[in-house]
């Protein structure tokens, strides 16, 4: 994970690209934008939801395609003619932020073909039980903000306000605390 943009030999020649954007156990996550592009020239005039289809589309096909290559590599490598391998498209992603394994955050616009608007964050530190409560809904916010498109100049400006706040003294430093207790003096 540490330099997932830099595809070792053994998965693809040294140039070609990888759209590979963040891998887990059991999951992957492809930048689709080149893809979709490629088959939709005009691919930003569609409304977000007409994107979110394309989309689907695009990676049920993909699916099925991967699905069916999955005999060779049971066969090939497993030397086995029966297997329970299978590729399934789990959801559509608007936009996501991946810091490292199990520490992402995504927008999921449909999940298993269901329409859904649904954040879904995963071990960001802000999350944590140590985090002070106040950055903690400060982050939690911007993060959202961030993944559905807020404007940068947007955000930098509640930044600084946030920071100004703290700064001036206008939020109590004991909020500002880790929230943790003491047992004895």
């Amino acid at each position: 994970m540490k330099h997932l943009e830099e595809t070792p030999w053994w998965i693809c020649d040294a140039n070609d690209e990888n759209y590979c954007a963040y891998v887990d156990t059991d999951s992957n996550y492809f930048n689709a934008e080149p893809i979709l592009f490629h088959l939709y020239p005009n691919f930003e005039e569609f409304t977000d939801k007409e994107k979110d289809d394309i989309l689907e589309k695009v990676a049920l096909k993909y699916q099925d395609i991967i699905t069916d290559h999955y005999d060779n590599l049971a066969k090939d490598c497993f030397n086995v003619s029966e297997h329970r391998l299978e590729m399934k498209t789990e959801c559509v992603i608007r936009s996501a932020y991946f810091r490292a394994t199990r520490r992402y955050a995504q927008w999921i616009t449909k999940q298993e073909g269901i329409e859904k608007e649904t954040l879904d964050i995963k071990g960001l530190e802000f999350m944590k039980a140590n985090f002070p409560p106040i950055l903690g809904e400060f982050f939690n916010d911007i993060l959202q903000q961030v993944l559905k498109g807020e404007e940068k100049s947007n955000i930098i400006d509640q930044i600084k306000v946030f920071k100004k706040q703290i700064l001036g003294g206008e939020i109590p430093l004991a909020k500002l605390g880790n929230p943790t207790a003491v047992k004895k003096l």
